[in-house]
């Protein structure tokens, strides 16, 4: 204790203990209730959970929290005197300690349990006693069919055009969050926009900010679903149930089979006999296309068809059902892409291809069912 390097610091016997120090000289030694560094806080620690507690009770539906504590600057440099001064290695900060304790008050005085994944998280400044409060997204499983053309999946800062996204967003805003709640569809995928999703949709995950509701059973999550389908008519959503953040990376990573539609275009006449020149099985070197390229790497990937079966519609116009794997574009698996796709509808019937018209029929997300 003789070898000072900084002047003398104070504080109180709960703070020296908290780094190790049993027996202090007086001189060294503060009141707790005058403490420059906890200021007290332990001695009011049922005045602070009140007020936190207080903040809790008005913000809906929570079952789980965390806290975490904001303190002065002040505080962290006397904090850091004490650590230089004693030479510790170990040193232990307030907060974890005062984090701890508010924590298990809360628990014992409420019905809110401590989750580090929770449904609010609490800063509690101790210069001013305010309480921050940070509500976590909700989280609502399911699928959506896209029943008019011109409707993007998401919406696109600048842009009036119509989304899933949008279309959605009103509605769960109203039954499960405020009106500053914001919507984040995140899709298995996407259609381009003039493409149906038909079938038994397109599964994704709905990220709701500032939820006020929490405990939403299938019952409830059908009647949302109702008041989405009958506000345009233009989407047909099926809420399924409440999943973790986690469920975004599934839905994000998960490689669906898909089965498509298209009306074919043709610049010359083609017989029915011809088109058993298309295989039912075809295996694609598909260099990215030229129309996305601006957001995606270029290069090959390698794709397959895995079920093709064409119909005749009249002299040029043919009608294709395609199997494909995830991943795979049609639109340039019909034309080539100017030879970026090998081979191709255009490449295989020696005619130039265009698709006309495109619907997703199905995704085979059938294991999604299964996960839970």
């Amino acid at each position: 204790m003789s070898k000072i390097k900084f002047a003398k610091p104070r504080v109180c016997k709960r703070c020296w203990s908290r780094n190790g120090i049993k027996k202090i000289s007086k001189e060294f030694m503060e009141k707790e209730s005058h403490c420059k560094l906890c200021r007290g806080l332990f001695l009011k620690l049922d005045e602070i959970v009140d007020s936190i507690l207080k903040e809790i009770n008005s913000t809906g539906e929570i079952r789980t929290f965390s806290i975490g504590t904001s303190i002065p600057k002040a505080s962290e440099v006397l904090e850091e005197q004490i650590w230089d001064y004693l030479n510790i290695k170990n040193a232990k900060s307030i907060k974890p300690e005062l984090n701890a304790e508010i924590g298990k008050k809360i628990e014992k005085k409420s019905k809110y349990k401590f989750d580090p994944n929770p449904d609010i998280k609490i800063i509690y400044n101790v210069e001013n006693g305010s309480v921050i409060k940070c509500l976590t997204p909700l989280y609502l499983y399911g699928t959506y069919n896209k029943l008019e053309r011109g409707i993007r999946q998401t919406k696109k800062k600048g842009s009036k055009e119509e989304s899933v996204e949008g279309l959605i967003e009103g509605v769960l805003a109203n039954e499960v969050g405020t009106k500053g709640s914001k919507v984040i569809l995140h899709g298995s995928g996407r259609e381009d926009i003039d493409v149906l999703m038909l079938g038994s949709g397109r599964p994704f995950v709905a990220e709701i900010t500032n939820p006020i509701k929490r405990d939403l059973n299938r019952k409830e999550l059908e009647e949302i679903s109702r008041k989405i389908n009958g506000n345009c008519g233009k989407i047909k959503v099926d809420l399924k149930r409440v999943v973790d953040k986690e469920f975004v990376k599934i839905i994000k990573r998960a490689k669906f089979d898909k089965e498509y539609e298209a009306i074919v275009r043709l610049d010359a006449p083609i017989e029915k006999e011809e088109l058993k020149l298309l295989p039912n099985q075809i295996l694609l070197m598909q260099r990215t296309p030229k129309r996305v390229l601006i957001r995606r790497a270029d290069k090959i990937r390698k794709r397959w068809i895995k079920n093709l079966e064409s119909e005749l519609v009249d002299e040029k116009t043919i009608k294709l059902k395609i199997l494909s794997q995830s991943g795979t574009y049609i639109k340039e698996f019909i034309s080539g892409d100017d030879g970026r796709t090998q081979p191709s509808v255009s490449s295989l019937l020696n005619r130039k291809a265009v698709c006309q018209q495109l619907n997703v029929t199905s995704i085979h997300s059938e294991w999604l069912d299964d996960f839970w």
